[in-house]
């Protein structure tokens, strides 16, 4: 494999344009055949152009030159290059269980002694995904008089090197009732260098409430501060590890992941809902950033979710509640367990595990039942739309908005203009029509209610503005109360 830059050994954003800027990929198919030295040089290649083709002015001034062949090819590259970030594990008891019990040898439960293994040989054992080297980290619920608290650890070695992993590991299953686990091993893609793992994320609500939050992927920082807002951040800010305040020197310490986690947790509160809160958050996101990798997973200390958004395999899990489909043999799980990566070795690795799909979110709930919401965040509604021709609308203005928005019609001919509102399940909830004089601007205002004038709670919604023969626009509209 070559890689060609004309403009330097290593482009970046700050080297502007050129009208000479090409980039050659040369995929060889005796690549195939590559020595594993050749196979790790291609793996360090394609991470560097990940990074090239993710920055500021690729994503805004290449990427809409490119032909529509050209750029279904180029998120194809954004989404499959980054093929090695960080790993993770998530394990939940199922009713009457907990992850601390010991049985006749004194250890755990044997799966997961062979999860936590595989786990700590994933932190930097060998080459991918067995090179996650930047930290590891861990964190447990623990049950005290019905109430869950949290507890973590976290180091900045990696775990395969590290002596006490299996120590701190035993410190979060020493109480009586544990039910559930988060592990992360990290390789560092954003944010500070050289500290101890900072995932599992922990935001703790007003009325107790503790979520904790683990990322496999990379998210743009700076359009994610953009959707939350710097009042909200400043009132919860996030972590700089000594590099001085988040909004000024410290900014390029913030990890991208505490900020995903963030607006996640903004939305949740916004929607008093998680599960509501979750999507939402990720259907804009997902609008903003469709090219980058949201794999996570998320706990209130009650339920543990895994959502995959990636085109790698990066979410697999077993259900030890689905006993009639399992081997007598390995029937005997007291828990449910996710990973980015299952062992290949040991009893573990014959339990059947089950590739979580793309878009698709899972629910292991404390009550033992499990949850499938597959494609989670709906796709192609607006493509299903047909694309603006004689009709022009501006931006909605203001978008997002709490009271309402107006969108201005662009009316290059005279006739009947209607306004549709859709919500993220394409339901029609609001409609509007007028008459437009041509090479007039009329402004449909929407004020966040249906057409039965019953209010609206937030989240994302789409309009189309329609007129016979004279064309389709559409646009996003967010309402946040």
């Amino acid at each position: 494999m070559d890689w060609k830059w004309p403009l330097g050994s290593q482009p970046a954003a700050s080297k502007g344009l050129n009208s000479n800027f090409s980039i050659e990929l040369k995929i060889a198919l005796s690549d195939l055949d590559a020595t594993q030295e050749n196979a790790i040089s291609m793996f360090y290649n394609l991470t560097e152009l990940h990074h090239f083709l993710s920055n500021h002015t690729c994503r805004n001034y290449i990427f809409p030159m490119l032909s529509p062949l050209l750029k279904r090819v180029f998120v194809f590259l954004l989404m499959v290059i980054p093929l090695f970030p960080c790993r993770m594990l998530g394990v939940i008891a199922l009713p009457g269980e907990s992850l601390s019990n010991t049985y006749t040898d004194g250890e755990w439960h044997p799966f997961l002694m062979g999860e936590l293994e595989e786990f700590r040989l994933q932190g930097g054992s060998g080459e991918w995904p067995y090179n996650n080297r930047d930290g590891w980290a861990m964190t447990s619920y623990f049950v005290n008089q019905d109430v869950p608290h949290i507890q973590t650890v976290r180091s900045e070695e990696e775990a395969y090197l590290d002596i006490d992993y299996y120590y701190d590991t035993s410190m979060l299953l020493a109480e009586t009732e544990v039910p559930i686990l988060m592990g992360h091993l990290r390789q560092t893609s954003s944010g500070a260098n050289d500290i101890e793992n900072p995932h599992p994320f922990i935001y703790t609500t007003e009325n107790g409430v503790d979520y904790s939050f683990g990322h496999n992927g990379d998210i743009d920082k700076t359009a994610v501060r953009e959707l939350i807002g710097d009042v909200w951040l400043s009132q919860h800010p996030p972590q700089t590890y000594g590099a001085g305040s988040w909004d000024g020197s410290g900014w390029e310490s913030v990890v991208d992941s505490e900020l995903f986690f963030f607006w996640i947790i903004k939305n949740i509160e916004e929607l008093d809902s998680v599960l509501d809160g979750i999507q939402q958050a990720l259907i804009v996101l997902e609008d903003q950033q469709p090219w980058q990798l949201k794999n996570f997973l998320f706990s209130d200390g009650t339920d543990l979710y895994a959502y995959r958004r990636s085109l790698m395999t990066d979410i697999h899990y077993f259900d030890a509640s689905q006993s009639d489909s399992i081997p007598p043999h390995l029937s005997e799980s007291n828990h449910r367990v996710i990973m980015s990566t299952p062992p290949t070795d040991g009893a573990v690795s014959e339990l059947p595990w089950i590739e979580l799909p793309d878009r698709s979110l899972l629910i292991f709930r404390g009550d033992g039942s499990t949850e499938i919401h597959a494609n989670f965040i709906p796709s192609g509604l607006m493509e299903d739309f047909p694309k603006p021709d004689q009709l022009k609308t501006s931006p909605a203005y203001p978008n997002p908005f709490n009271n309402s928005t107006i969108i201005p019609v662009h009316a290059n001919e005279s006739g009947v203009y209607t306004l549709q509102v859709f919500n993220t399940r394409g339901q029609l909830v609001f409609s509007d029509t007028n008459w437009i004089g041509g090479g007039r601007i009329y402004d449909f205002i929407w004020s966040g209610i249906d057409d039965a004038g019953n209010e609206m709670t937030s989240g994302s919604f789409f309009f189309r503005v329609s007129s016979g023969n004279h064309g389709i626009s559409t646009g996003k509209l967010l309402l946040l109360k």
